[in-house]
């Protein structure tokens, strides 16, 4: 089955769109219920990618059950390396999240070559 994923002509442009909807808490995602059905992650779901070109970028952000909270942005295409997928972070990040130079961000590769960009969403926990 093909998502149907919207498309946009820059990454700025997916950037607005996708940025607006999963920084909203309704669509804040489980680490833990991701982890036991593969189907609830966000790679598996059009309603957190966006596409611009050959380029899909999906993104997320995820609660712990301690209540820590991660903003996850992943890229894929073909040929993309890390180096210019953190070229595309930083495009992507612009208008909304700057990146600053400290800023500290895990980065993995999965086994379907999506790139991933993680880091701590919230300075610290939410309280319940």
């Amino acid at each position: 089955m093909q998502l149907a994923i919207h498309e946009h002509a820059t990454v700025e442009e997916a950037s607005t769109d996708l940025l607006a909807s999963i920084l909203t808490p309704a669509t804040w995602l489980s680490i833990e219920e991701q982890a036991a059905d593969a189907s609830l992650r966000p790679v598996q779901n059009a309603l957190y990618q966006r596409r611009v070109g050959p380029l899909r970028i999906c993104a997320c952000v995820e609660v712990s059950t301690s209540l820590e909270v991660f903003l996850r942005i992943a890229f894929r295409a073909p040929g993309l390396t890390p180096v210019k997928a953190a070229d595309h972070l930083e495009a992507f990040l612009r208008s909304r999240l700057p990146l600053t130079p400290n800023s500290e961000w895990q980065v993995e590769v999965d086994e379907r070559r999506w790139i991933h960009f993680v880091r701590r969403y919230a300075g610290t926990r939410l309280q319940a």
